[in-house]
């Protein structure tokens, strides 16, 4: 019995914070990231993009959320390309939080309400109660300390997009 209300109390909490964090309207990232701009990014034909849960990685085609996170990717043979949006109730607070995680950071302005990249390749992105994360890389290129001009320019297009 003891087992059973803790499994009740671990599905309710859990339950209850998603809620609070989860999206208030599911995007799909392969409509805000589209096949194109990954081509443009790259620098080369990108396929179609495919859409993987955060959380298991399951390929599932056509950029449907299947949980708390759902990424586009765009892999081709010189690098990959992965977006992801997440819907928060407080998300300029999570956009603070995250940019405190991973200081040191660098500013973009121009881009939704405010945008830093992560050093790694990443450019997170605010719009409103949206959260955009974009990766770009290359094989044969380490990650720069700057973000990348065309990593901006994607930006600029998904988050005119939401």
């Amino acid at each position: 019995m003891k087992r059973l209300l803790f499994l009740a109390f671990v599905a309710a909490v859990a339950l209850e914070s998603g809620h609070a964090r989860a999206a208030v309207r599911p995007i799909n990232p392969c409509a805000i990231v589209t096949q194109a701009d990954a081509s443009a990014a790259l620098g080369v034909q990108a396929p179609k993009g495919f859409a993987a849960s955060h959380i298991a990685n399951a390929s599932l085609g056509g950029g449907r959320p299947v949980g708390p996170l759902v990424l586009c990717r765009y892999r081709t043979s010189v690098g990959e390309l992965d977006a992801h949006i997440q819907s928060y109730a407080s998300a300029r607070e999570r956009f603070a939080s995250d940019r405190k995680q991973w200081w040191p950071t660098t500013s973009y302005g121009g881009i939704g309400d405010g945008a830093f990249y992560t050093g790694g390749g990443s450019l997170e992105v605010l719009k409103g109660s949206y959260i955009l994360w974009i990766s770009l890389s290359f094989k044969k290129q380490i990650a720069p300390r700057e973000a990348d001009p065309r990593l901006l320019a994607l930006a600029k297009k998904a988050v005119a997009r939401l």
